[in-house]
């Protein structure tokens, strides 16, 4: 009769603290879970709009986008086909400069790209 007494309380603390620990790992999953989507969150692009549009009415210019993301402001040009390698490294210097004014902390790069091809890429530190 004992030996019943001693298996059953032996049995219920093993069942006890294996229910405690399954209960401390669910209660950590979700701050895990809630990390991982703010770390997705700042890596997303966030758009300089005023820029942009600056960028996208350059003459020579078809398109083209000023966004920071990961620490990092960033621009691209898309150029005509009529604009030259020496206009088109103008161009990327000063929006890297600009860039590099409005974001004082943050490494620059600026790209021009005409035809398919990088023809001008500019970082500063």
């Amino acid at each position: 009769m004992k030996l019943k007494v001693w298996i059953s309380l032996f049995l219920m603390l093993l069942l006890a603290v294996g229910c405690s620990a399954n209960e401390e790992k669910k209660a950590d999953e979700p701050k895990k879970e809630e990390t991982t989507v703010k770390e997705e969150q700042t890596n997303e692009p966030e758009q300089n709009k005023e820029l942009t549009k600056k960028v996208k009415e350059e003459e020579g210019v078809l398109d083209g986008q000023v966004y920071t993301q990961n620490g990092m402001a960033v621009g691209t040009l898309v150029l005509d086909k009529k604009v030259s390698d020496a206009d088109a490294k103008k161009l990327a210097e000063k929006y890297a400069k600009e860039l590099k004014e409005e974001y004082k902390n943050m490494k620059v790069n600026v790209q021009a790209v005409r035809d398919g091809k990088n023809v001008a890429n500019i970082t500063l530190e």
